[in-house]
């Protein structure tokens, strides 16, 4: 069986992000739930609305329409389809000779009934036997009838012979079908009322006529149907429309059928409309997401396998959209939409993410977070127009900040840039609402423009009192947090001059080599000057164990290789637990946990051999655990480190020594396994690295004029600078 589309869809999908089988599982449930949560977002409702009142009672309270609604009222448009109905004629064929069949019907029957009369007038008490003879035809009267007929007097009976016939041709002309004749005998019944005489003398006459009646026509009923039913069609439905904030009803006025109504139909279509809405909300949020992981595939994949970063970009726009629906809901509520402008927080989100991630994602991301904000603010243009723009103009306001202020400054300076761009946008929307200037308010035109400034104002507080705490809980490597830890009396540092002074000397210069080496390749400086600081602060577990800090003998002559090999390899975890305890960003452990690779530890390795005497030696238990190198950054921060500790080796270090030690030391980075395949490195890049690194370290052993006589340092025979050598340090591969 084939498996099916949809776990197969979102397996290709995942591959594509290069998403590691492994994480796929855990990276969907964060999705789901991230896209879940926009989704509650935007379908959050602040605003109540209750129908809670009562026919034929006082409102309790003054009840407004909570958004522009329009629906249908059946009540009305069913009766406006009753009355178009009713208008239409029913569809009739007349019957011929039915009119003249009545007639003779009833004169045959008067004619047996004025035999019945005159024979049995003077004893009515013979005609229950006689009836039947008398009237073999049908009778148009029952038996009670024909008795009371008997108690009339001659001229009564007369006068009953002519009005009967003379009725029944006057409703005879009417169209009497089978659904219309019990309707036409009570005409004759009520047209008989008026008629002199006794009351037996008008029911008789009644009686007679309507049962002498027949059906003179046939009604079409299925065309008269579909006449009707077109009818009916043909009237529009009744809209009932009601703008947001329109009163509908009144505190204290007494609620009629209609308020209750209109009442219940907008709470019973707004309930409805969040089922729909959240289908929809749902559809666009996963969209969206889908857009934006695709972006960050194409333009940004490291940002897939951060985490962090991951992570925050998810955190900011959860901010974003709760925020945004709080103040715009705020704002509704008291009707005062002025407020949801000074208080959006789409600006200072861009800022933001501008800082913490950079400028193309944050831009892009501003992009959909503007789309989204539309939906937050229930289609109002004005507020998702201004808070785009603001956040645009903030994103590109710091892009184009001069680098050498401080922070804070730079992030001010960007809000009122924000504030700017902000009232000149409402001042625009403010114009294209306007019908002429004469209808324009200059106070309006001050607090809206105003309110606009005002925003970005906040938006730079907001974004520079958030940035310490955002950077705190991800552990984000941002500038501002690099430039605090390149201060070298940070705890750790201070901490690795006291307790490891050799390795402490040898992290400066790491992270010196490693800060040169970025900017010749344009890769982050700082963030390498940091790695090569804080490389090596996992040895503060066991300082005495590495050579750049031992004065006396050598701690690895008393243990195994093993032991020593497990030594070297623990300080790569022992730094990642200390960098942690310390609340170092997680970019910077990453150096610590790579600045070693999978490199051999050859050394020990050979010696391990020699051991055991030829028996084979499991290679992996003298391997660094790795991960290799993964950024450019790493890559200059492992080479740094085996450069650095390899040039203490030289006895003279020369240019045309440091230059060959130099290219020994990457081209056996290549060797062993290959330790910069996966840091991004181009061959342009490592040729720049190792001609800085040349340059930096023969500035650095540069030679000295020695002075003559007793200020001389240069003892009898000695050649320059040999007794004064630093012992080797650990294995620099």
């Amino acid at each position: 069986m084939t498996e099916p589309a949809s776990p197969v869809l979102f397996s290709s999908y995942l591959s594509w992000l290069d998403i590691p089988v492994k994480r796929q599982r855990t990276f969907l449930l964060q999705l789901a739930g991230f896209s879940a949560v926009v989704v509650l977002i935007l379908l959050i409702d602040f605003s109540s609305f209750s129908a809670d009142v009562e026919e034929g009672k006082e409102a309790p309270k003054t009840i407004l329409c909570p958004r522009s609604i329009s629906f249908i009222d059946e009540k009305k448009t069913q009766e406006l389809r009753r009355s178009a109905e009713e208008k239409i004629e029913p569809v009739i064929t007349h019957l011929e000779h039915a009119e003249a069949e009545a007639v003779v019907k009833l004169e045959r029957f008067l004619e047996e009934a004025t035999l019945f009369y005159q024979a049995l007038h003077d004893r009515p008490e013979a005609a229950e036997g006689a009836i039947a003879s008398y009237f073999p035809n049908e009778r148009l009267l029952e038996p009670d009838g024909l008795r009371d007929l008997l108690a009339l007097s001659p001229m009564e009976f007369d006068r009953l012979k002519r009005s009967a016939v003379q009725i029944l041709r006057n409703f005879s002309q009417e169209v009497i079908t089978a659904r219309t004749i019990e309707l036409v005998r009570g005409k004759v019944a009520n047209s008989t009322k008026s008629l002199p005489g006794s009351m037996r003398f008008r029911q008789l006459i009644a009686d007679v006529v309507k049962n002498a009646l027949s059906i003179n026509a046939i009604e079409d009923e299925k065309q008269t149907r579909q006449l009707r039913e077109a009818a009916s069609r043909s009237v529009a439905p009744v809209m009932r429309s009601f703008a947001k904030g329109q009163k509908i009803i009144e505190k204290g006025v007494i609620v009629t059928a209609d308020d209750l109504y209109v009442l219940r139909t907008i709470e019973n279509q707004i309930h409805k409309n969040r089922v729909l809405a959240l289908a929809g909300n749902l559809l666009l949020a996963s969209l969206l997401v889908v857009i934006s992981l695709a972006y960050l595939r194409l333009s940004r994949p490291q940002i897939l396998k951060e985490n962090e970063l991951f992570r925050l970009i998810g955190g900011l726009w959860l901010a974003a959209l709760l925020l945004g629906k709080i103040v715009f809901s705020f704002g509704d509520a008291y009707d005062q939409p002025t407020l949801a402008i000074l208080l959006t927080p789409l600006p200072s989100i861009g800022i933001l993410m501008a800082i913490l991630i950079d400028f193309q994602v944050a831009m892009f991301n501003q992009l959909l977070l503007g789309l989204l904000m539309l939906l937050v603010a229930q289609a109002n243009a004005r507020f998702a127009i201004v808070s785009l723009l603001g956040g645009v103009i903030g994103i590109l306001a710091w892009r184009t900040s001069a680098r050498d202020a401080t922070m804070r400054s730079t992030v001010g300076w960007s809000g009122v840039k924000v504030g700017i761009g902000n009232s000149v946008a409402l001042l625009g929307l403010l114009l294209l609402d306007a019908e002429s200037f004469s209808f324009m308010k200059v106070r309006e035109i001050v607090e809206l423009v105003g309110f606009g400034f005002g925003n970005g104002i906040l938006s730079g507080i907001l974004t520079n009192g958030a940035l310490p705490y955002i950077e705190s809980f991800f552990a984000l490597a941002t500038s501002s947090r690099l430039l605090e830890l390149a201060d070298l009396s940070q705890p750790l540092i201070k901490r690795l001059a006291e307790e490891a002074p050799g390795t402490y000397q040898h992290s400066i210069i790491v992270g010196n080599l490693s800060e040169a080496a970025a900017n010749a390749i344009g890769a982050d400086a700082l963030l390498a000057k940091i790695g090569g600081y804080f490389h090596d602060i996992g040895k503060l577990k066991r300082p005495a164990y590495f050579v750049e800090n031992q004065t006396g003998g050598n701690r690895h002559d008393q243990v195994t290789p093993y032991m020593s090999s497990l030594i070297l390899v623990g300080h790569i975890r022992d730094g990642l637990d200390l960098g942690r305890e310390y609340g170092l960003p997680e970019r910077v452990l990453s150096l610590i946990a790579q600045h070693h690779g999978t490199t051999l530890i050859s050394y020990f390795y050979e010696q391990a051999k020699t051991d055991t005497e030829g028996q084979k030696v499991n290679e992996e238990r003298f391997r660094y655990p790795g991960p290799k190198p993964q950024t450019k950054e790493a890559a200059i921060v492992m080479l740094a480190d085996s450069v650095e500790a390899a040039s203490r080796t030289l006895t003279q270090p020369t240019h045309g020594r440091i230059e060959g030690l130099v290219e020994k030391i990457i081209e056996n980075k290549f060797n062993d396994e290959n330790q910069l395949d996966e840091s991004d490195l181009t061959l342009k890049d490592i040729e720049q690295i190792q001609q800085t690194f040349v340059r930096v370290l023969s500035s650095m052993y540069h030679g000295r004029i020695d002075y003559p006589g007793k200020l001389s340092n240069q003892p009898k025979g000695g050649s320059d600078g040999s007794p004064h050598q630093q012992p080797p340090k650990e294995d620099p591969s």
